[in-house]
């Protein structure tokens, strides 16, 4: 059921993004979170938020949901920070749960009070994302600064399962805790969940980069090919390696770079949480003002804005562009600007295509 449920998604997305109707939203609720996660790209602080603008209210939000909705929207997220921090979250949910839309959230899994509790009984949502940092208090001391929260992280698995509410976990790996990654995928298994790992990190490019850290894209890139093992088996390992050697299929070489070829800007959007809207999570341009503008004309305004953006030319012609996890985030984040290389994919893709191809081998 849940991959049936991902497929029509997906179906639909791609259907109304040719029609360019905004199907798929993402509410940021807040930068704010009760964890200090290293590889954080938008946790802030109330005086760091202070100069940068405000959260909006719940009645801000809510009203958002309801343009959105009018505009196409079925599918909306709910993310931030850690958006169950926020004092009306509860309200903020529920008035968008009797809306009908399909509505997903990204939690760190830490503070699922009784009150929120009792509303997910009632009103469940369509998708519970649980971040996943590690296996134990010392892994969230390290990575995340409170240690206790590893026992609320249980806990709220525990309950979520038990209500029958459908769970993903996601982790990101970073140095502190990148040799753990087989014992999340274990815990992963042990609970008959879904992983998601990430192995890249986005640059923080909406916070301060003092503290933040990520794996050498060469370690990342290995770390994929490991964890295409584990969950694949060699079948798995040999079916991506034997898929190297099949070209993409290109129409013509584009002298200025291929478009955004992803949902962000054509059928899905963000909106900060201090209002604006942008193609993603981390295109932090082109962006427009719903607020001002109103939603719909946001939209299209964005809609207009994206069009025109094309990546590295140099992408386009490469071998190894077929494997490559490259996208306008990626770019903008690791160069500044569109149409730049961003080295450390290049790197973490040609490492990747390394450690495939050889561990293919000791497997033929």
């Amino acid at each position: 059921m849940n991959n049936q449920w991902s497929d029509i998604r997906r179906s639909l997305t791609h259907r109304c993004a040719g029609l360019g109707i905004p199907v798929s939203g993402t509410f940021e609720l807040t930068p704010r979170c009760n964890l200090r996660c290293r590889m954080c790209y938008v946790r802030l602080t109330p005086e760091q938020m202070a100069p940068i603008g405000q959260e909006r209210t719940a009645q801000q939000w809510l009203e958002m949901a309801q343009w959105a909705k009018d505009a196409g929207m079925a599918f909306l997220l709910l993310t931030g920070g850690e958006p169950t921090l926020r004092q009306d979250f509860c309200e903020i949910y529920e008035g968008m749960a009797q809306m009908g839309l399909s509505i997903s959230i990204n939690t760190n899994g830490t503070l699922l009070t009784p009150e929120l509790r009792a509303l997910w009984h009632r009103l469940p949502p369509a998708q519970v994302n649980v971040t996943l940092y590690g296996t134990d208090r010392e892994d969230y001391e390290a990575l995340c600064g409170n240690g206790e929260a590893y026992d609320a992280v249980v806990d709220g698995l525990d309950w979520l399962q038990q209500e029958g509410i459908l769970v993903h976990l996601n982790t990101t790996m970073v140095p502190s805790n990148a040799a753990k990654w087989q014992q999340l995928e274990q815990v992963a298994q042990q609970r008959k969940l879904e992983l998601r790992m990430t192995a890249y990190c986005f640059p923080p490019n909406r916070r301060d980069q003092s503290c933040f850290q990520r794996l050498e894209p060469e370690e990342a890139g290995r770390l994929i090919v490991k964890d295409i093992l584990f969950r694949e088996g060699p079948e798995g390992v040999l079916e991506k390696a034997r898929s190297l050697t099949t070209p993409l299929p290109r129409s013509c070489e584009l002298d200025n770079g291929e478009p955004i070829l992803c949902m962000a800007g054509r059928a899905q959007f963000w909106i900060t949480w201090n209002g604006s809207m942008a193609p993603c999570a981390m295109l932090t341009q082109p962006t427009a003002d719903p607020y001002e503008a109103g939603f719909a004309a946001a939209w299209q305004q964005l809609r207009q804005l994206c069009a025109p953006i094309r990546l590295c030319p140099d992408c386009v012609s490469c071998p190894e562009a077929k494997t490559c996890l490259n996208c306008a985030a990626v770019t903008l984040a690791e160069t500044g600007r569109f149409d730049g290389k961003p080295e450390y994919m290049c790197r973490l893709n040609r490492a990747y295509r390394q450690e495939l191809c050889a561990l293919a081998e000791t497997l033929e």
